[in-house]
């Protein structure tokens, strides 16, 4: 008789776990000799080793990835064969227990500070309206009604709803999507952590950055940043783009000649937003001290995103960098329903000139602007990003258990 026999003819497919076991769990290795039986089983990333003086009866139709359990009468009983090999997935019981006490810390900071934990929907009518992102859509089918709905990009709309409803420190770890890029720091399902103040602005958003930065770094007993910086976008270019003066009013054609001044590959460029870019991501953020936590701040009009602008026409928002990975992007909430739209509508169009796919404005959102939004900050974080700073993690699909 052979194993294929003996699983046909012989064994009880598929047994219930039996009572009184001893050892339990997936064959890691045998060793048969002598007429006894040494069997090395996993279970819970622990080896465990059971000696049998003799080989229990049928046990030489067991092997390597069989699940099994062993009695207190000394019988092994097969529970599952392993009749084809595993997906080609790992289980990293450490990493996930560092970011269950990671997370665990991260909430525990915002609970303490008085902030209220939110849910905002995963099906949303708009998933955020900045162009360069690529989105998931999907449709919603109830009887005779049928709407397209999509995977946020962010909770950010939800969450300003809020604010307006009355809300005041709220904070949400929500699953993001975003599509088209897979890269060792992008995945398209991520968590982002995102927390606003109402009647409040940028200068207390930092300080919870550096707060719970610090905060989680010592719970867990991990080394924090070194230093804390912050920079004007027109203070970094002039100190990493030749002594380039850069202001609100600076043209497209100008940062066109400063790119293909600096040597930066530009011919892919055709907006302003592009050249900028272009020129920051080569001259100035892979410049920036990795043992550092930096904060990026007022940057050009064009790139004010959600934010208001300063009084002097910069874009009154900051970007958080550390270990060379862009952290987190925060804005001096922009509640005027008027700019509001506006700015919203540019993006469509830009979306739309770059053949992505067609999204409609959240109504509701606006309906919000309209009642009312107090002045705000508000910041989104990439979670696995902090996490992997904090654990000097290289690549993103390290640290998930299903990665893309």
């Amino acid at each position: 008789m052979n194993r294929k026999d003996y699983l046909a003819a012989i064994w009880k497919p598929y047994p219930a776990m039996p009572s009184e076991v001893v050892a339990s769990g997936r064959i890691y290795d045998l060793e048969r000799e002598e007429g006894g039986l040494k069997l090395t089983l996993q279970r819970d990333q622990k080896n465990i080793t059971v000696q049998f003086d003799q080989a229990p009866h049928y046990s030489e139709f067991l092997d390597f990835g069989d699940i099994v359990a062993v009695t207190q009468s000394r019988e092994i009983i097969l529970l599952a064969p392993q009749v084809a090999p595993l997906p080609k997935r790992s289980f990293k019981k450490s990493i996930l227990e560092n970011w269950n006490q990671y997370l665990s810390e991260v909430r525990g900071y915002f609970v303490s500070q008085g902030f209220l934990e939110l849910k905002t929907p995963s099906l949303v009518v708009c998933p955020g309206t900045e162009p360069a992102l690529d989105v998931f859509s999907t449709q919603l089918k109830v009887g005779s009604r049928k709407e397209k709905l999509f995977l946020p990009t962010s909770p950010e709309l939800h969450l300003k709803k809020t604010l307006a409803l009355g809300a005041d420190k709220i904070f949400e770890f929500a699953p993001c999507y975003r599509n088209g890029e897979i890269t060792e720091r992008h995945q398209p399902e991520f968590m982002m952590l995102e927390w606003y103040r109402a009647y409040d602005n940028l200068v207390t958003i930092k300080k919870d950055v550096v707060d719970m930065v610090h905060h989680v770094a010592r719970a867990l007993g991990v080394a924090a940043p070194k230093k804390v910086s912050s920079y004007s976008i027109a203070e970094l270019f002039k100190m990493y783009c030749g002594g380039f003066i850069l202001t609100p009013q600076t043209s497209k054609e100008e940062l066109k000649a400063l790119g293909e001044k600096l040597g930066v590959d530009v011919r892919s460029a055709e907006t302003i937003d592009d050249y900028f870019f272009l020129i920051f991501m080569e001259k100035v953020e892979s410049q920036l001290p990795a043992d550092e936590l930096i904060f990026v701040e007022k940057y050009p009009p064009y790139q004010a995103a959600l934010a208001r602008l300063t009084s002097d026409g910069w874009g009154d928002r900051f970007e958080a960098y550390w270990k060379g990975y862009e952290l987190a992007n925060a804005f001096h909430e922009l509640n005027d329903p008027t700019i509001q739209r506006l700015r919203s509508r540019e993006d469509l169009e830009k979306k739309s000139a770059m053949g992505k796919e067609e999204i409609r404005l959240d109504e509701e959102f606006f309906a919000a602007l309209d009642a009312g939004l107090p002045p705000s900050g508000g910041i989104a974080l990439g979670l696995e990003r902090l996490f992997m700073c904090l654990y000097d993690i290289e690549k993103i699909a390290d640290l998930k258990l299903f990665p893309y």
